[in-house]
């Protein structure tokens, strides 16, 4: 069995390298790429002079693009996104190049498989273990996020280490449970609670008040650089430690936000995951039936930590789409072992009945999977037309201001172009800044997606002529991304 898992592990690695997006595109995949190299480079402020001397309102925020803010310095920009993932992608493209950055998340997902396993098999032996795994690679969020060079799957991993690691007897387990814990803070932040029932977890095995002592010192000690780091970090680039490159905590969280949450993630995960997941719940009960209380005991704290996942997010700004139950692949390595743990024991007992019903689940999970995650395998081709426009826009002029939003970080990392966002632009100040940036000598052009063109028209057609969007593009990108030269309406004045 162990081989089967080990194979599945090697599968969900595959999968990313073979259909995952190598592209620094949109905000996050921008983001925390091009923050990995900020890494590098030894600084994490990125000088914008325009800036200190743009005339248009908003300018700092024109000319940051998605996945960057505004600096506390005037004519400067700096990440939105948190550490961990960018310092582990700086660390893997020193050691493997420009492709080592979007290793990252295939090779924490691959792990994050085996241990998804290795907590199946604890919970209810190495079929439990096999179909946990196999749940685990075949969720459609997990298999859409293995594709993205962003946090969510490497969040999932590190927590799932420092769980497993929770539950070996050693020092040293404890230990690095704790820097397991010290980079899942660093790579979300706004999880660092999860450490209290990893801690939990630890000290209440121990039998002796001594050891529970040293035990949670232990894991405490190694586990305060990461928030520590947060908040250094923090401060250094917004001004407070208790300030991410999202905002505040008052701009994330509002009590407001708690019903509509409520009634999307659940019916997210069960349109997801089928009612397979909820055998988790049964999952204390079953094994408490069978004697094995160790065991029943693991899956109850399982299911706090699960609940204590999705609390952290009832309050959390809301979205509209099932893909955010990424906030939740925290929860599910325990989740889908506790699941896979009770329908091993309610299956037949008969051994040739047992596997039959263990494979049928297998083949439904895969199935309905691979159908509602089936966006995943088409990420890489869509994600291209980043890059391929970003070679477009090389052969623009140097000095070129391009308008945009979704292309602003990729036409900066590829094109070496400078780039403003339209969302920032108001309708008022848009011929404030090109009058301005053409008087500097620049020329002007706007990059959209297809769907952007209405947006564009839409927030500045009672403001300017926006005949020029309905004629021939100057250049044509994956057959959806336009450029444009925008003419100067002043210039037959």
């Amino acid at each position: 069995m162990k081989s089967l898992a080990a194979a599945l592990a090697v599968c969900a690695v595959a999968l990313g390298v073979r259909f995952g997006t190598f592209v620094a595109s949109g905000a996050d995949s921008y983001g925390y790429v091009s923050q990995a190299d900020l890494w590098l480079r030894g600084t994490l402020i990125v000088d914008q002079p325009l800036g200190r001397e743009a005339p248009w309102r908003n300018a700092h925020f024109t000319l940051a693009p998605l996945g960057y803010r505004p600096g506390d310095e005037r004519g400067t920009m700096v990440p939105t996104y948190s550490p961990g993932l960018p310092i582990l992608m700086a660390g893997l493209k020193a050691l493997g190049g420009e492709r080592g950055v979007y290793l990252a998340v295939p090779l924490l997902g691959g792990l994050a498989v085996w241990l998804t396993f290795l907590l199946g098999a604890r919970l209810g032996g190495p079929q439990a273990g096999v179909l946990a795994a196999l749940a685990l690679l075949a969720s459609p969020p997990f298999l859409f996020h293995l594709m993205w060079p962003m946090s969510d799957v490497p969040a999932m991993a590190w927590w799932a280490i420092a769980i497993v690691l929770a539950l070996g007897r050693s020092r040293w387990h404890v230990v690095t449970a704790g820097l397991a814990a010290a980079a899942a803070i660093l790579t979300r932040p706004n999880l660092f609670l999860l450490a209290v029932p990893v801690a939990a977890l630890i000290v209440v095995r121990e039998t002796r008040g001594r050891d529970r002592l040293v035990s949670a010192l232990a894991f405490t000690a190694a586990t305060l650089p990461g928030p520590i780091a947060v908040a250094i970090i923090n401060h250094h680039l917004y001004g407070s430690p208790f300030t991410s490159g999202y905002g505040t905590f008052a701009t994330l969280y509002a009590g407001r936000h708690a019903l509509d949450n409520l009634a999307r993630y659940p019916a997210w995960l069960l349109q997801a995951q089928t009612p397979f997941i909820l055998l988790a719940l049964a999952a204390p009960s079953l094994l408490r039936r069978q004697g094995r209380v160790d065991a029943a005991r693991l899956a109850s704290w399982g299911l706090a930590f699960s609940v204590l996942v999705f609390l952290l997010y009832l309050w959390y700004t809301p979205f509209g789409d099932w893909t955010y139950l990424r906030f939740l692949l925290p929860a599910y390595p325990l989740l889908l072992a506790g699941a896979a743990a009770a329908l091993v024991l309610v299956a037949p007992q008969r051994p040739r009945a047992r596997a039959l019903t263990i494979a049928l689940t297998a083949v439904v999970l895969v199935a309905w999977g691979a159908w509602h995650g089936r966006a995943a395998f088409r990420v890489r081709g869509e994600e291209a037309r980043y890059a391929n426009a970003a070679r477009l826009a090389s052969a623009l002029p140097a000095n070129a201001a391009i308008i945009c939003n979704q292309h602003s970080g990729s036409l900066r990392y590829y094109a070496n172009r400078l780039t403003l966002r339209y969302e920032w632009l108001d309708a008022d100040m848009y011929a404030t800044a090109l009058a301005y940036l053409r008087a500097s000598g620049r020329p002007v052009y706007a990059v959209l997606d297809d769907w952007e063109r209405d947006v564009f028209r839409s927030r500045y057609a009672a403001v300017t002529d926006l005949s020029w969007l309905d004629g021939t593009p100057l250049l044509l990108a994956s057959k959806r991304v336009y450029f444009y030269e925008i003419p100067d309406a002043s210039a037959g004045r």
